[in-house]
């Protein structure tokens, strides 16, 4: 299961998705998380599921590799599900709109990792909320946090694949014995993920002071540039909202 987590890895592709602007595609997904929550009926949030399914279409990202490594999600909404309709009043409305939103939610943010890569995505947050500066808010060094965060993940599920081929190799099987056999074999697992995490991270603090980070304005090869793809994007994404809103209104 370590070895599917799709999260934080961008996943190369020549498409529309993929060409937008990142502070787009980061308003793209705060708009959809915000309809997902606006949403109050099964009917909105089958037509934002639809909404989904375009992006991912337009993204040419194969729906095999999304759903990669989100099995413990989905066991956790069936649990989810069955415990709002044996304990809560019409339980089985709340129990598919609770599994619609969350399922929507993973999609969305899923997507904006696969078609972006982690640096466009500081850029996007840090030149987006450029006007937090004037209230005296760290705005890049906050990217750059978010930019670590997403880069990280991978590699620290791969490191954590490493480490439990290697102990099951020396004879380690997490999957019998009760919960306290199963916990004291995590932790050879957990301990040298932490060690690892730590070097990582000491290098890489290295690295940054190398280089100078903290001294003067930051520069960028690159600049963000909006294009007439991304007016178009916006303008889907404001009638998406409107069109939640609208729902939400006339109670569909």
């Amino acid at each position: 299961m370590i070895r599917d987590v799709t999260l934080g890895r961008y996943y190369r592709q020549d498409s529309f998705v993929h060409t937008l602007d990142p502070r787009t595609k980061l308003c793209g997904v705060a708009f959809l998380i915000a309809g997902i929550f606006i949403s109050s009926s099964v009917i909105s949030c089958i037509f934002t599921m639809l909404c989904i399914a375009a992006l991912v279409w337009l993204s040419r990202v194969p729906l095999r590799y999304m759903v990669k490594g989100f099995l413990p999600i989905f066991v956790f909404l069936a649990v989810v599900a069955v415990l709002n309709i044996i304990l809560v009043p019409n339980g089985v409305f709340r129990a598919i709109l609770i599994s619609l939103r969350v399922v929507e939610v993973i999609f969305a943010s899923n997507l904006l990792c696969l078609s972006t890569r982690p640096r466009e995505i500081s850029n996007g947050v840090e030149t987006g909320f450029s006007w937090m500066r004037h209230l005296k808010v760290p705005v890049h060094d906050l990217a750059t946090i978010v930019s670590i965060a997403f880069t990280f993940i991978p590699i620290l599920a791969e490191e954590a694949r490493r480490i439990l081929d290697a102990q099951t190799s020396r004879g380690l099987d997490m999957r019998k014995g009760g919960l306290v056999k199963k916990t004291k074999a995590s932790v050879s697992v957990i301990i040298p993920m932490f060690v690892s995490a730590m070097e990582r991270a000491e290098n890489l603090a290295v690295a940054m002071e190398s280089r100078l980070y903290g001294c003067g304005e930051p520069t960028r090869l690159h600049p963000l540039k909006y294009s007439y793809d991304d007016a178009a994007a916006y303008v889907c994404i404001f009638t998406y909202l409107l069109v939640v809103i609208l729902m939400k209104v006339g109670r569909l």
